[in-house]
């Protein structure tokens, strides 16, 4: 029987990807922002690697491999069916992801909607119907579903019988914060999708946060930011955005209870304001980001 050659690049991905994870909770990066492709930052990160490490890793992967069908969970690597396009694009892109649910939702355009975790009901209210009326035209709107802006997002999409990706911090077989396990639930049965880069097993590591928030705008073509504090995942995500050149839009509503500082330090520094979804689109539309 020839080897299957799927599983093959699976195995080779998956290890860089493992050795990768463990680095980085060692705060030690691997890679650096360079014009290094992820394929080549993959083959050194191997060729750096013990025999022992290879031989552990490899052992690691495969078990990790076998929970993940159990739970019905996809693996996918870069070039492989499955793979988000614009995740290429980034400057640290992600070796391996796990997901879950319909992959359907990364075809139509994403949009990130993020914000502050304990943002009042008038807040999230506002950004709710924001998505509504995003998802109404056919727009996927990527979140992490966090509680807040984050949960209010989520919600919003499946109002309106549009899909949504909640973009998580841990392994796909926990629900953080345990709360949203009904959210996430309506997510899957509304045809969305869960997506991690950490495996199966993996809890909420504080770290994990502002490392996911990267593929959060990875998979979007601009990022709407909540009410937010300077001091917040929020920010992080819209530092991101700027970086990896998204589109940053400030979601500018009159709300009782808003966190305004975040926002307003955004918009100082080329954020552009919008208060709808016709403002959302008319600012992507200007750069061709959705055609």
């Amino acid at each position: 029987m020839s080897p299957d050659p799927d599983r093959a690049a699976l195995l080779i991905w998956g290890v860089a990807h493992l050795a990768e994870l463990e680095a980085l909770g060692r705060r030690r990066r691997l890679r650096a922002q360079s014009d290094e492709s992820v394929a080549s930052a993959r083959d050194r990160i191997l060729g750096e690697l013990s025999p022992k490490d290879r031989e552990r890793l490899t052992a690691q992967l495969l078990t990790l491999l076998d929970n993940s069908e159990r739970l019905g969970l996809k693996m996918s690597h870069p070039g492989s069916s499955g793979w988000p396009g614009l995740l290429s694009d980034l400057s640290f892109p992600p070796f391996l992801l796990w997901m879950k649910g319909d992959l359907l939702a990364l075809v139509p355009p994403g949009i990130a909607v993020v914000g502050a975790r304990d943002a009042g009901p008038p807040a999230c209210g506002a950004v709710s119907e924001l998505v509504r009326e995003l998802s109404s035209l056919g727009i996927c709107v990527v979140s992490g579903l966090a509680r807040g802006v984050d949960g209010a997002a989520h919600r919003g999409a499946l109002a309106a019988a549009g899909r949504t990706i909640a973009v998580v911090g841990t392994g796909l077989d926990r629900v953080y914060p345990a709360e949203h396990r009904a959210l996430e639930a309506d997510i899957l049965s509304g045809g969305g999708l869960l997506l991690s880069e950490y495996p199966p097993g993996d809890p909420p590591e504080h770290w994990h946060f502002p490392h996911r928030n990267r593929l959060i705008v990875g998979l979007s073509v601009a990022v709407v930011a909540g009410p937010h504090r300077r001091r917040s995942g929020t920010y992080v995500t819209a530092r991101i955005a700027l970086e990896e050149g998204r589109e940053l839009l400030v979601f500018d509503r009159e709300a009782r209870g808003w966190e305004e500082e975040g926002p307003a330090l955004l918009a100082g520094e080329g954020a552009r304001r919008v208060s709808d979804a016709e403002e959302i689109l008319s600012a992507i539309l200007s750069r061709g980001d959705i055609v």
